[in-house]
């Protein structure tokens, strides 16, 4: 199989996703093409993702075959419409992503991530073409399908010059990596004959297809279990009656390893694919997992909220303060764990001294903010003398970060992708460019200072 050399940014082959391993280079260099590498990888993440900020959902009708869904996906991508090529997938699945994609775009955009012509619909410096495509389908269940693509020639073109990235990274690439970047990538092409690659499809009223299921297909599959009764989850979905109570509920069933209770209070719509799949590994995780709760036992003593508006209804719930008690018979220890919005307190009761058999004194409180704390870890690793860090912290706390929860049929839930995406949207609203130009000069004159002759 051919491949690109895409140095600076690691070498890919088809069906790979490239890691950013450069050549020896000194400290500084190195760091810098991993720090770049990095944000670029998230740029054009981001110019996807505002597809499905761009989607509406309420026209997915779907397609009148498994197949057609999946050609829906591929044309869109043949006309680097990505927009089009999202389309082809559940509206229950994107419309979390919808709620946040298009605000974290804009974001991307103040911050000079992505440049300001980003277009979703016509993705500058992308050339993808799949020609010829024959699929093959297998039943799973009754309005479940695997579509494979058997046959097919694959063909792509990256124009890095062309890409929409924004002048934050290009300002910081330095002379000869922006000669690498100029430089013209050889085009790839593959044949996908084969029956390796395939995404699972799902009827509604029409055929869309399932990111989610065909994780889970894919994993429980190759792990032995099989595939479920769909619509069938011996899992009942219980939700709470407010946000706060589903936050509180859900941070109950994590301290306890109850996944049953845990998946209970994720939106059944969201996470179906999960109420499907999850019971047929309950008794092994009951078993494993599950079974430490008999040497541990963990209770929330306490959970102090604040409640705000999330995107679409949903809402954000912060967690302010909690106290939690913690206690092991086989172990003879107890304690507790704290957090009174600024530091975290752990009390510690070693009762027959054994966790100093570990080879470490354990002291019976810790607590994150005492200066002492601090100062032990002001060495950075391995004892090195850091340039002056930037408060990563003291950003990220001042961000208004929560779990968001969700109604539905006048319950609400934890909704893991919304979260995911409020917790990213708020993330970056404390930024601006300035602060993360200061953040990647900082990271490089770190790589420099602390590795100069580290090579990969």
């Amino acid at each position: 199989m051919d491949s690109i050399d895409q140095d600076p940014f690691g070498t890919i082959d088809a069906g790979q996703v490239a890691a950013p391993i450069p050549d020896a280079l000194p400290g500084a260099e190195r760091t810098r093409k991993l720090v770049l590498g990095g944000l670029i990888v998230l740029a054009i993440l981001a110019i996807g993702a505002v597809a499905f900020a761009t989607m509406n959902a309420s026209t997915a009708d779907g397609a009148e075959s498994p197949e057609a869904a999946m050609q829906q996906f591929f044309d869109g991508l043949n006309n680097e419409d990505l927009v089009a090529a999202v389309g082809a997938f559940l509206p229950g699945e994107s419309d979390p992503v919808v709620n946040y994609m298009d605000s974290i775009n804009t974001e991307l955009k103040r911050l000079q991530v992505v440049s300001s012509d980003a277009d979703p619909e016509s993705v500058a410096g992308l050339n993808m073409e799949f020609t010829d495509l024959l699929f093959r389908t297998e039943p799973i269940a009754d309005g479940f399908v695997r579509v494979y693509v058997t046959n097919g020639d694959a063909f792509l073109d990256v124009d890095q010059a062309e890409l929409p990235l924004g002048s934050l990274l290009l300002d910081n690439l330095s002379p000869e990596m922006q000669e690498e970047f100029e430089t013209d990538l050889p085009p790839e092409s593959d044949s996908m004959a084969g029956e390796e690659f395939y995404l699972v499809a799902v009827d509604e009223g029409g055929w869309h297809l399932s990111f989610w299921y065909t994780v889970m297909d894919a994993v429980f599959t190759d792990a032995g279990y099989g595939s479920p009764v769909f619509g069938e989850s011996e899992i009942e979905a219980v939700g709470a009656d407010s946000p706060e109570a589903a936050v509180e509920a859900a941070f109950r069933e994590v301290l306890s390893l109850d996944l049953e209770g845990l998946i209970s209070m994720l939106p059944p719509e969201e996470m179906r694919a999960l109420y499907d799949y999850m019971p047929l590994v309950m008794d092994d995780f009951d078993e494993t997992v599950g079974a430490v709760g008999s040497f541990v036992t963990i209770d929330l003593q306490s959970l102090g909220t604040t409640v705000s508006d999330a995107a679409d209804g949903g809402k954000r719930v912060k967690i302010d303060t909690f106290d939690i008690a913690f206690a092991s018979f086989f172990l003879e220890i107890d304690g507790s764990i704290s957090f009174d919005g600024q530091c975290f307190d752990i009390a510690i009761n070693d009762q027959a001294g054994n966790l100093g058999g570990f080879g470490a004194e354990v002291p019976d409180r810790i607590n994150t903010c005492d200066p002492e704390i601090a100062n032990a870890l002001g060495g950075g690793l391995g004892g090195a003398q850091l340039p002056d860090t930037p408060d990563f912290l003291a950003d990220i706390g001042a961000a208004n970060m929560g779990i968001v929860a969700v109604e539905e049929g006048g319950k609400w839930y934890v909704s893991p992708t919304e979260t995911l995406g409020d917790m990213v949207l708020e993330g970056l609203k404390i930024w601006d460019a300035e602060t993360l130009q200061e953040y990647i000069e900082w990271v490089i004159e770190v790589g420099m200072e602390t590795s100069p002759g580290l090579t990969f």
